[in-house]
């Protein structure tokens, strides 16, 4: 046998071993890759394609993008790929100097692996002390893992500091990842599936700030009623904002810019709102946020109970937080009659 087909049986039989060891499951060829390279005793894992599409996975990266994209937007840095964009340290140490108001002295940019590693290392340590954590503490990730682009890790290390920041973002509860890790023992490779906890309860990991409400409830066990609450909350906008020739049927997108919920508490008060106070064609984010953080004023002008519920989460058409907000209008107004505001008097 030649020296080539040899090494091609090699690979084959350590590719037809791995499968063998998780049971025949369908791998990705990068796993396949460092499967042939394990040392004995040496321990590698990857995460089961099934909960790498579990929605509960994805909306977590969202709302983990939207949380970095929107904390680093004056800096114009966008990330599309947890993995991809964050391995590096640059992302990461941009987000701890902005969310932890601190700055570190490590290399703005490096290529190799070795500079790359080193950053990630004073980046680390920086998050360890920023969230209190000394040596000894079992930490869930490490320069190898972020730097190897686990998942598993990234997520556990950004759900860590959006907790300890208080970000203002709602992660998905229960999030959970299935993993397989693969050892070599004795020249054989060896399996054993875990579960990762990744997130746990809003209550938990807010400190109550967002503790389950009958919306979360709703939504994740009885949405054949959610059409029936939606209707209900159109009507009492509808009712209102016909006066103003205006009316609702989407509740996800039309409430996001700020305007009708502007416009509604004025009317549902009986007040002109200036329109310099807010904008009338908001066109960014940003502009939509400013514009519902004022009817957000108004509500508390109006001693409305707000819900645990943040802007951002409205401007990103985040359904159950649109449907808080009116429903605790509907609570106070809802045997109010629709009169005209000052504005169209």
């Amino acid at each position: 046998m030649t020296l080539g087909r040899r090494k091609k049986k090699e690979v084959t039989d350590y590719e037809n071993e791995l499968r063998i060891a998780i049971d025949g499951e369908d791998i990705q060829p990068e796993y396949k890759l460092f499967s042939y390279q394990l040392e004995e005793n040496e321990e590698r894992s990857m995460v089961e394609k099934t909960s790498l599409k579990d929605p509960k996975v994805l909306d977590l990266q969202k709302v983990l993008k939207e949380w970095i994209n929107n904390s680093l937007v004056d800096q114009r840095i966008i990330v599309q790929d947890l993995q991809e964009d964050l391995f590096d340290g640059q992302v990461l140490q941009k987000l701890l100097e902005t969310v932890g108001q601190i700055k570190l002295q490590v290399p703005e940019v490096t290529q190799t692996a070795q500079g790359q590693k080193g950053k990630l290392l004073a980046v680390l340590e920086a998050v360890n002390q920023q969230l209190k954590l000394d040596r000894w503490s079992e930490t869930r990730w490490s320069v190898d893992s972020i730097h190897s682009k686990n998942l598993v890790a990234i997520l556990h290390l950004l759900v860590a500091l959006a907790k300890h920041y208080k970000a203002p973002i709602r992660m998905p509860e229960n999030v959970k990842l299935k993993t397989v890790v693969v050892t070599k023992k004795e020249g054989k490779l060896t399996h054993k599936t875990v579960q990762e906890e990744i997130t746990t309860t809003l209550e938990e990991m807010t400190g109550g700030r967002f503790a389950r409400d009958a919306f979360d409830t709703l939504l994740d066990h009885a949405p054949d009623k959610l059409s029936i609450v939606k209707k209900s909350l159109i009507d009492f906008a509808n009712n209102h904002l016909e006066i103003l020739s205006l009316s609702v049927n989407d509740l996800d997108k039309q409430f996001s810019d700020g305007i009708n919920l502007i416009l509604l508490m004025g009317l549902l008060e009986g007040y002109f709102v200036p329109t310099y106070l807010y904008s009338l064609t908001p066109k960014s984010f940003e502009d939509k946020v400013r514009n519902l953080e004022l009817a957000f004023d108004l509500m508390r002008d109006a001693n409305i109970q707000l819900p645990k519920t943040q802007p951002e989460d409205i401007a990103k058409c985040e359904l159950k937080s649109t449907l808080r907000v009116l429903y605790n209008l509907f609570n106070k107004y809802k045997i109010k009659k629709p009169t005209p505001s000052v504005e169209t008097q």
